[in-house]
């Protein structure tokens, strides 16, 4: 039996402490909320709440673990506008990497990132794999997903696992006609994604399996994380659902860009790995 952390139990973290303890490990989850501490008691053998900034907080969490999982990431209801984007992702993305890189340990890393940091780099290529380019966007969301990568990846090299993820959906997360539903009647019709980007998913229950993958075959470095198929793209899709709820074209502001070409997912099936609950396209 081994002891994990998972910083922040949204819904990645809290699945993912329940299959680490049915698989017979402690753990402890962390939230910034303490209204749910009690229903998380049932994921996590410790809740703590704390702010990932907190580095002390963050190192008692942490100090002595197996391996820590970040599955923290900026609220949804926070991601519409450029200016939520700029006062949220830098303390819940990098503000907690640097506060568990300086806690030191032995224990693995594996994060939750995202296929957005590709950005439109790497739209010259036949396909994105884990070696293109990366955006130069000043954008909150890419930039900050990438700066909290270099954080763990140069603070904790060889101990660090990075999952970049596709939209995670199932689980309590809304069905993708609501969003689009939300899109229209709570945010005017405007989305800040790149429309012609393929709208590429993995399912909570494949982040989870991915991320205790990475724990037990103790993988190291950047792997992208969805389906191999490529999908609709965002327009294409968006655009349709809404057109059946009675709505019209959606305005993509193209704010938070998302590769235009296929996504490879090799290195990933390469090291053993393969999608059960993801639908492909």
């Amino acid at each position: 039996m081994s002891w994990y952390t998972v910083i922040g139990s949204g819904l990645v973290g809290a699945e993912l402490g329940h299959r680490l303890r049915m698989a017979g490990h402690r753990v402890t989850g962390t939230t910034t909320t303490p209204e749910k501490v009690d229903g998380l008691r049932e994921a996590f053998d410790d809740v703590r709440v704390l702010q990932g900034t907190d580095t002390a907080a963050v190192a008692q969490a942490v100090a002595g673990a197996a391996g820590v999982m970040v599955t923290a990431g900026p609220s949804a209801a926070r991601a519409m506008s450029r200016e939520d984007r700029q006062a949220t992702y830098r303390d819940v993305l990098v503000g907690t990497a640097e506060s568990v890189v300086a806690a030191g340990g032995s224990g693995r890393l594996v994060m939750l990132s995202s296929l957005t940091v590709y950005g439109d780099a790497a739209d010259d290529l036949d396909v994105v794999d884990e070696d293109a380019p990366v955006t130069g966007s000043d954008d909150p969301s890419p930039a900050n997903f990438l700066a909290a990568e270099r954080v763990y990846l140069d603070g904790a090299g060889d101990r660090t696992c990075i999952l970049r993820c596709a939209d995670i959906y199932g689980a309590a997360d809304p069905p993708i006609e609501t969003k689009v539903r939300m899109a229209h009647e709570m945010m005017g019709g405007s989305v800040p994604f790149r429309g012609d980007a393929p709208f590429y998913r993995v399912h909570v229950l494949d982040v989870v399996r991915a991320a205790m993958f990475a724990l037990e075959q103790n993988l190291t470095g950047v792997f992208n994380l969805t389906h191999a198929g490529v999908p609709a793209t965002n327009r294409e899709l968006f655009d349709s659902i809404g057109a059946d709820l009675g709505f019209g074209p959606l305005e993509f502001r193209d704010e938070i860009a998302a590769p235009a070409r296929p996504i490879s997912t090799e290195r990933l099936r390469a090291a053993g790995f393969e999608l059960e609950h993801t639908e492909e396209p």
